[in-house]
């Protein structure tokens, strides 16, 4: 799919699924002309939570957790989880009343499909709630992010921008497996995964490179079902005459669409370096791995921003819809 119409495919997919998604930075002006921009559109029901600070959006569906009934009920289901590590129902009931856990509550409780939050919040704090709420997916030993790239000519899928900072090969291995079915979901059509590095095959030598070349192996292992390959450079992965001079036979290279970067620094600045020179649409962090949807924004985002984001999370809600025990906590 080229990339101008990438976005407007997935509104158009999300408006016709009616589903319902939280948001709980409703002081912020920028959620809430989102908000009712979603409800002009169709294009997913809004909830919001209220601190109480500025008055809801005419129209929006407005909740407070200080006045949920179900409160105590919501903190006593996560308590006997896996995920309360220890936490009393009355820690966690105290819990619930910052918006960002109350928000992935209820997820968790199934009155909303899926969380955004990030426009005021931190990555750090988006996290905390959603994974002392719903938890990772079973599949996985970590969360992590990703980014859709949208250039002129090409959608790609940058892993991981925004979460772990030094992952391990099977942290690696978990971030491949997760971008690949965030393109398959999102984007369409077959992933081939990169795993970068500064070598490729073998043309540099370093400890640093260990991680790369052990996630391959754990990859071959677990039998992926799509391309994969590295080490390879940046212009190996994507430039079909560099991966003719450096890796003729790859799978992957000269036509890679999914990036996986070897740790944070070398993601965070790829990304901010492809939209800010290269003139890209980066819309993330979408974070990967949870056991239900909850998605992270930047603190820089725009309104239509947070429209994408809400439809990419009604879209992961859809494709979570059917129940996974491997999944949650």
């Amino acid at each position: 799919m080229s990339a101008p119409h990438l976005l407007a495919t997935l509104r158009r997919r999300a408006a016709g699924l009616d589903r319902t998604i939280v948001l709980p930075e409703a002081d912020d002006p920028r959620i809430q002309e989102a908000a009712l921009a979603a409800v002009r559109l169709q294009l997913v029901r809004p909830l919001l939570i209220s601190s109480g600070k500025a008055p809801a959006p005419e129209g929006i569906d407005v909740l407070a957790p200080g006045d949920d009934p179900r409160l105590r009920h919501m903190a006593e289901n996560i308590a006997a989880s896996p995920i309360a590590r220890g936490r009393s129902v009355d820690r966690i009931q105290e819990q619930l009343l910052d918006p960002l856990f109350y928000a992935c509550a209820l997820v968790r409780d199934g009155r909303a499909d899926a969380a955004v939050m990030g426009a005021v919040a931190t990555t750090a704090a988006t996290l905390r709630a959603a994974l002392g709420v719903i938890g990772v997916d079973r599949r996985y030993q970590v969360v992590t992010s990703c980014f859709l790239m949208e250039l002129p000519d090409r959608v790609l899928v940058y892993a991981d921008c925004g979460v772990v900072p030094q992952p391990t090969a099977e942290q690696l291995a978990d971030i491949a497996i997760q971008a690949a079915e965030s393109y398959r979901s999102r984007v369409g059509g077959e992933p081939h995964v990169a795993l970068l590095s500064f070598s490729t095959h073998g043309s540099a030598r370093h400890g640093m490179l260990e991680p790369v070349l052990n996630a391959l192996e754990i990859l071959k292992e677990r039998g992926v079902d799509f391309p994969i390959d590295g080490e390879l450079q940046a212009d190996a992965a994507l430039v079909p005459a560099v991966a003719r001079r450096k890796a003729r036979d790859s799978p992957v290279a000269g036509r890679a669409n999914v990036l996986v970067f070897p740790d944070l620094n070398s993601g965070n600045i790829a990304y901010k370096i492809t939209e800010r020179l290269a003139g890209a649409r980066a819309v993330g962090p979408l974070l990967q791995g949870l056991a239900l949807p909850v998605h992270d924004l930047s603190r820089g985002c725009s309104s239509e921003d947070i429209l994408d984001t809400m439809a990419i999370a009604a879209l992961d809600a859809e494709s979570m819809a059917r129940p996974d025990p491997r999944r949650q906590a």
